[in-house]
């Protein structure tokens, strides 16, 4: 009884001084009863998969969700993803039901963690789910785990929290999961990290599959809309689609070696390019479309004139992709799209840098990545320029050759 009222006291005292509830608390107030650990004989009814993650990591989550819509063919599968990137499965088959999530990160820990509870409440109910998945495989800086909690699933299965590298009001999140994966002592690409997850709850893993996974990423409409956007068919020309927007300037290949590519690629045959990004890209975009006329090449400005679901129609039509490290990349490995990534990651640089291929490369049956053999001046394990500088060193030439290779079925 002493015990008791000392913990008590302390939650008070914790309240009144707005420190964060302990994760152990959180789970008891707002989480399921009767916690219990992953049973891969388990048929769950109700499914719930969480990605605190932007437009690359989210659009690789497909393979998860086909392949869990395979083993559990009749369950309710739920997507909870933030609103950038939501738009995107508006159409994917594998899903019940997308809800956004918008991350609470202004005010008080206690306050964060209060209104994450409040969101899952608003979104969730009180029905719970019989599993959720929390795919990310490196630190995360959102409540999401507590948001995995507020879902009252019986089964919360997770890579483990790492604490040095998470915010510190978040607290010890190992007691938030019921099953923790072990994240081993090497990077996993994004696919490979779902792979270990799929392995953990007893599902079957078809990384490539017919039809793709992500061709559920757009529907008729988005086609439709891409077709139009994109103007004359190119039923006689070789149709490539280049990605030329990226988070960083530093992982923005220059669009003069894109137009070089082009050129080099058109001299062997008729080539129509669909160049592809956001509405921040329009600038550079026309500023390729403009280098391509002059040489002659079919070039169709599409940045910033597309959603994310038209961008994957658009990106389905082309017979070979070229860009950054940047979404639409995992957008043409999700629908298998032989897929080249130019890097402004060294090869000698570190396999743990969030620029590294060895995370975040493509994973098309056929890809390849291009990236600088070492550092330019003042870089060393990683490019921290603010301006495309160690990206430069990959050469237009070397990219041609190499789509040229992907385009006569050889992976590199």
């Amino acid at each position: 009884m002493r015990s008791l009222l000392r913990r008590t006291v302390w939650q008070i005292n914790a309240i009144r001084h707005r420190d964060p509830l302990s994760p152990t608390l959180f789970a008891r107030l707002f989480g399921a009863r009767g916690r219990r650990s992953w049973d891969p004989a388990t048929n769950p009814r109700r499914i719930v998969l969480l990605r605190s993650d932007e437009i690359g990591d989210t659009a690789s989550t497909v393979t998860l969700l086909a392949a869990l819509r395979e083993r559990w063919p009749r369950a309710i599968i739920h997507l909870v993803v933030k609103p950038g990137p939501a738009s995107m499965f508006h159409a994917l088959p594998t899903v019940d039901r997308v809800i956004e999530w918008v991350p609470v990160t202004d005010g008080s820990a206690l306050k964060r963690q209060l209104l994450t509870a409040r969101q899952g409440l608003r979104r969730f109910g009180f029905k719970g789910y019989d599993l959720a998945i929390l795919p990310r495989w490196d630190f995360d800086d959102t409540p999401i785990r507590f948001l995995a909690v507020a879902t009252r699933a019986r089964s919360i299965v997770g890579f483990s929290p790492v604490p040095e590298r998470e915010p510190a009001w978040l607290g010890p999140q190992a007691p938030l999961l019921t099953d923790e994966i072990w994240r081993g002592t090497t990077p996993l690409r994004t696919v490979d990290q779902l792979h270990r997850i799929a392995q953990y709850l007893g599902v079957p893993w078809t990384l490539h599959r017919e039809p793709p996974a992500g061709a559920g990423l757009f529907d008729a409409h988005d086609a439709q809309v891409a077709a139009d956007r994109a103007g004359a068919a190119d039923d006689t020309r070789l149709v490539i689609g280049f990605g030329i927007g990226a988070r960083d300037a530093k992982r923005q290949w220059p669009v003069e070696d894109l137009a070089a590519v082009a050129e080099r690629l058109a001299a062997q045959r008729p080539v129509s390019v669909r160049i592809l990004g956001g509405s921040v890209d329009e600038e550079r975009g026309e500023r390729l479309r403009s280098l391509l006329e002059a040489h002659g090449i079919r070039g169709v400005d599409l940045t910033g004139k597309l959603s994310l679901s038209e961008s994957a129609a658009a990106i389905a039509g082309c017979e070979v992709f070229l860009g950054n490290d940047s979404g639409l990349q995992h957008i043409s490995s999700s629908m298998n799209i032989p897929t080249v990534v130019v890097t402004c990651h060294p090869a000698s640089g570190s396999p743990w840098s969030d620029n590294a291929p060895e995370r975040f490369g493509p994973w098309s049956e056929r890809s390849a990545v291009l990236q600088p053999e070492r550092p330019a001046e003042g870089c060393s394990d990683e490019c921290i320029a603010p301006e495309p500088h160690c990206i430069r060193a990959v050469g237009a030439e070397e990219a041609a050759e190499t789509l040229e290779l992907l385009l006569a079925g050889s992976s590199r």
